[in-house]
């Protein structure tokens, strides 16, 4: 004798199909912005949550001891901010010179004999760079640099910073990608 099929759901009920998801307005080429990661972030670690790591890691084979890591999508964008070549030169000097903090020590004045000019020229460059939030005064000779664009001291020591700072400071500071128009390009 065959036995009759089970349902699970009365025999009125209607399926129930998925909704879709709405595509966020600032997805760029399906990376969330900064502040999106740093919601998630507060929110993983009010729930008690944590990061894991794989294992041991082999060091990259770079010229130089140290290597470090920084932002693929502002690299690729970063035509669009217009710097001059000399915020270059101190982004670039900043990238490479900062502490665990994000903090780098110089003075304009020995900015500007390393690189032969003056120093107003590398006050201009400070200045570029801090109106687009690459880099910030701190203090008297001690600036930072964002921590979401570079970092040479490895992702557990990044994102123990990243927390230290807090979205308050970090979304203040928020580097924001410039839209250009075709006509410009």
């Amino acid at each position: 004798m065959a036995q009759s099929q089970r349902r699970s759901a009365p025999v009125g009920a209607k399926p129930v199909r998925p909704a879709p998801v709405p595509q966020k307005a600032d997805d760029f080429y399906g990376l969330e912005s900064a502040r999106d990661l740093l919601k998630r972030l507060e929110a993983l670690g009010r729930k008690g949550g944590t990061f894991s790591t794989k294992g041991d890691s082999k060091p990259y084979a770079f010229y130089g001891r140290i290597h470090l890591s920084a932002s693929q999508r502002l690299q690729d964008e970063m035509w669009k901010f217009n710097f001059s070549s000399m915020a270059r030169n101190v982004l670039d000097h900043m990238t490479v010179h900062h502490d665990d903090d994000a903090l780098v020590k110089m003075t304009q004045r020995g900015l500007a004999d390393k690189f032969g000019c003056s120093q107003s020229k590398v006050s201009r460059s400070i200045g570029e760079l801090s109106r687009q939030n690459f880099a910030w005064k701190e203090s008297r000779g001690l600036y930072r640099l964002h921590p979401l664009y570079a970092y040479r001291w490895g992702s557990d020591r990044q994102r123990a910073l990243v927390n230290k700072l807090g979205p308050k400071v970090l979304t203040a500071r928020e580097i924001v990608i410039p839209n250009v128009r075709k006509a410009e390009r």
